[in-house]
């Protein structure tokens, strides 16, 4: 990280200096196009202001206020310097049209020609320092701002340019040159914001997402994964992952299973930050199908019989719901009922919210059908 903001502040200093030196020539010889290079770099000064602070906040450690930390804030100085590379862009554009229609055109001079060169290499050099710390740092406002200053080299190369045509008589260059050079930066700040916009939305890194799956999946004890989301810039992933574990499965077997998947912040040091939730579920052996007194399924919760069918065995026994009649707290006597019954999931089509409260309190799981023919086979319960 140290590095990286050396990195900052040396692009700070140096746009500086370039700044100053081609807005003073860009005036001394009329040229739009060196002073909209002029400007270009005068968004890179503030692109490395924003990027240095986004870097010196992103570094702070996890407190009460900020648990998972800050890191968001380099996307933050990120989205500042893809707004102002737009600005700036749109600047250009307005100030080359105006330099065509009133069909004004620079002084060729050998010092802003030699300005105009000294610039581009300059920027070059600066694109390949930032982005080279930025992959290593993995610290995106760097890499974006190193990209920046690539198309500021190549704005000042079309700015020689320009300069070699109007001296061969070729008023239009410079603006035109100008207006392709704002399109260029243009696009440059799209990308850039579109990529700050993506970190601050919680877009999801599918493709570690797919990495951890695969490494999570591999844990024994774990049944499958529910749901997996991966978060965050480049340098500072989050992940929340839900498991299905059996409910038989011991406390410390859980344990074991939450400090694996912890483990991913070993394997994966772009991970500062692992969210696991574990949902537990039964076996379903037993299930309960209501049924009248010819054992048609009617699937009333409040039916006369239930019948209930082991899909282990195949075997099958009815039980008569005595409480179907009762005055008070019937959802919670018939849950009852199916709970002594060892029953583990009941297949209905009408039933109370109460009723689903008492059941899930005594592990008993229900299922909603519309099936006509559900107590034909175990199969089609679990359809």
């Amino acid at each position: 990280m140290d590095q990286a903001l050396k990195a900052g502040k040396i692009s700070a200093i140096a746009n500086v200096f370039l700044t100053a030196i081609k807005a003073l020539v860009g005036f001394a010889v009329n040229s739009t196009a060196l002073i909209a290079d002029a400007l270009h770099s005068l968004v890179d000064v503030a692109g490395s202001i924003l990027v240095w602070l986004g870097i010196r906040i992103a570094q702070k450690p996890p407190d009460k206020l900020y648990p998972y930390g800050r890191f968001k804030a380099e996307s933050l100085a990120e989205l500042g310097v893809g707004l102002i590379v737009i600005l700036t862009s749109l600047t250009i554009v307005y100030e080359a049209v105006e330099e065509l229609i009133n069909k004004s055109f620079p002084e060729f001079e050998l010092y802003a020609l030699v300005v105009a060169l000294a610039s581009a290499f300059t920027n070059e050099i600066l694109a390949r320092y930032k982005i080279r710390v930025g992959v290593k740092t993995k610290t995106t406002s760097l890499i974006a701002e190193g990209k920046h200053s690539r198309t500021d080299a190549l704005s000042s190369l079309s700015v020689a340019v320009g300069f070699l045509l109007v001296k061969f008589g070729y008023w239009w260059a410079d603006a035109l040159v100008a207006i392709a050079i704002s399109v260029l930066i243009l696009q440059v700040g799209v990308k850039i914001t579109k990529n700050a916009v993506d970190v601050l939305m919680d877009k999801v890194d599918e493709a570690m997402g797919i990495l951890i799956r695969r490494e999570v999946e591999e844990i024994e004890g774990v049944e499958g994964v529910e749901f997996i989301a991966v978060r965050g810039t480049q340098r500072a992933k989050i992940v929340e992952i839900h498991v299905k574990v059996k409910s038989s499965l011991p406390s410390e077997a859980v344990e074991r299973i939450l400090e694996r998947i912890e483990g991913i912040k070993d394997k994966i040091p772009e991970v500062v930050h692992v969210i696991p939730v574990v949902k537990f579920y039964r076996d379903v052996r037993v299930v309960a199908v209501p049924v009248d007194a010819n054992g048609n399924y009617i699937g009333d919760f409040n039916s006369e019989y239930f019948e209930l069918i082991d899909l282990k065995t195949g075997s099958r026994r009815r039980i008569e719901n005595v409480y179907r009649t009762a005055e008070k707290m019937k959802g919670y006597l018939i849950a009852s009922l199916l709970s002594e019954n060892g029953v583990d999931l009941v297949a209905v089509k009408r039933i109370g919210e109460g009723a689903k409260v008492h059941l899930r309190n005594r592990g008993i799981d229900f299922m909603i059908t519309f099936s006509t023919s559900c107590t034909s086979a175990p199969s089609t319960i679990m359809k």
